[in-house]
């Protein structure tokens, strides 16, 4: 008997604890959820909408401190633009949508969120080209509540909305491609197996990513699908890569004819600055400033020259030379030229290709005189159409010998294989379709480049196989 009373009374203690969590708070709140919708900004959520699945959503708010709702209750709420200042979002229009309720959500007896739908405008929402990505919100914030509290950490909301197609999300690809020279030669084929992503750009177009394995990133295809569910294609060049020319003199190796002892061909490559083309001490802290041929054995008057060398090929665009004289043994050059190793003859040939010296367009017929510059003072620029090379020389004459102190080329890496040449175009051959059943684009198109006069014929299957959306994966059923 005294074990069962003992039991009893612990029943009893469980039950009253079971009783109490059970029980309401004391006091009830609203508040908006904190999730974000992958905008990993407090207060901010981001929404996503699909073309030709409806673009209605809902707004929401939570009910707190009420464990079985058995009231209507609400909560109204204004928009404020103010919650939009220092952020990098912008009023959605309101002709882009309807809401539902216009100034309260309402929480329904039995349940404890409370919704107003938001209905987008299928003609001024879609047709906004900004619309694509996260640049307009609906700034909520709660004013009044029927509870007792509105959650002073949570009573605003960023709601930001975009949309996207139904064919956005990333694609298995399997295909083919033949990189095919003038004649008709095969010079490279291969396979084409990889996972690449589509991006909603407008209405039914989508941008790929990669959508060649050896290309990259920066090789992008638009697709867009016809009403018939056949496929435009389109290049996409990539407008914002880091492919501005730049100094590669900097990691180049230095040779020449001749250096004279006080001087040094590292000298031209040791991007210091340069205030006057006069003479300099013969060294600063141990390091020649520049470099120059007296004394040659060659003798005064002579050519001489100084050459760079490249680890591997650039498209070269530009040079600057900064010339030293002294009025005397060393004087600025009367005959100046440029040659380039031309990596498919295997020779140096003149570097003349429709060269702009100081600004002013020089011709062929200009090489003789003075064709790279020899103002005073100043770097002396050719700029020239894009030259394919791993070295570059100077040729210069004067009345006695000539000298450097600043030598610049400007370039970009080259290729390192056929399919990662620029590109200028893409030419359909079809078919190009589109399965909305299986989510399958079928491309078959051309590569033009813009320096070679190869193409690449490529031909995928790409499948959809899943997206990300409001920070949710996706999968293909």
């Amino acid at each position: 008997m005294k074990k069962l009373l003992i039991f009893l009374v612990f029943i009893s203690v469980l039950t009253s604890c079971y009783d109490d969590f059970r029980l309401d708070n004391e006091f009830s709140s609203v508040a908006f959820s904190s999730a974000d919708g992958g905008s990993n900004e407090s207060g901010v959520l981001w929404r996503t909408v699909v073309k030709g699945e409806g673009l209605k959503l809902d707004a929401g708010i939570y009910l707190a401190g009420i464990l079985d709702n058995k009231n209507e209750r609400w909560a109204d709420y204004e928009l404020d633009p103010a919650l939009l200042i220092g952020t990098d979002y912008t009023m959605l229009p309101s002709d882009y949508y309807t809401l539902s309720n216009s100034s309260r959500f309402v929480i329904p007896a039995g349940e404890t969120v409370g919704k107003v739908s938001i209905v987008l405008d299928s003609i001024k929402f879609l047709n906004d080209p900004l619309t694509t990505k996260m640049n307009y919100a609906i700034p909520f914030r709660l004013i009044e509540t029927s509870e007792d509290s509105i959650l002073s950490t949570q009573k605003t909301q960023i709601l930001v909305l975009k949309y996207i197609n139904k064919q956005e999300g990333f694609y298995n690809q399997k295909g083919n491609f033949k990189t095919i020279g003038p004649g008709g030669e095969i010079l490279n084929s291969g396979n084409i197996s990889n996972v690449i992503k589509g991006s909603t750009i407008y209405q039914d177009s989508l941008e790929m990513n990669g959508s060649m394995n050896l290309i990259g990133e920066d090789y992008k295809i638009k697709l867009k699908v016809n009403p018939d569910n056949t496929v435009s294609l389109e290049y996409s060049p990539n407008l914002n890569p880091d492919n501005s020319p730049k100094n590669i003199a900097l990691d180049a190796t230095v040779t020449s004819s001749y250096v004279t002892a006080w001087n040094s061909e590292l000298a031209v490559n040791n991007d210091k600055a340069v205030a006057s083309s006069g003479y300099y001490p013969d060294s600063e802290g141990g390091q020649a400033q520049s470099w120059g041929n007296y004394g040659a054995p060659s003798g005064e008057g002579s050519e001489n020259w100084i050459q760079y060398n490249f680890a591997s090929n650039f498209f070269i665009t530009s040079s600057e030379v900064y010339w030293m004289q002294d009025g005397g043994g060393v004087q600025l050059p009367n005959l100046s030229y440029l040659e380039y190793w031309d990596l498919n003859l295997g020779e140096w040939k003149l570097l003349y290709n429709n060269n702009v010296v100081n600004g002013v367009p020089v011709s062929e017929t200009d090489y003789g005189v003075i064709n790279i510059g020899n103002a005073i003072d100043k770097f002396n620029i050719t700029s020239f159409d894009i030259i394919n090379t791993n070295k570059i020389r100077i040729y210069c004459t004067s009345p006695t010998f000539t000298a450097i102190h600043e030598w610049r080329v400007f370039g970009t890496p080259a290729p390192t294989g056929y399919e990662s040449s620029p590109i200028a175009s893409i030419v359909e051959n079809g078919p190009n379709t589109y399965d909305p059943a299986t989510g399958t684009f079928i491309l078959n198109y051309t590569v033009n480049y813009a320096l070679e006069d190869y193409t690449t014929k490529v031909s995928t299957e790409m499948v959809w196989r899943n997206r990300i959306r409001d920070g949710v994966n996706e999968w293909r059923p």
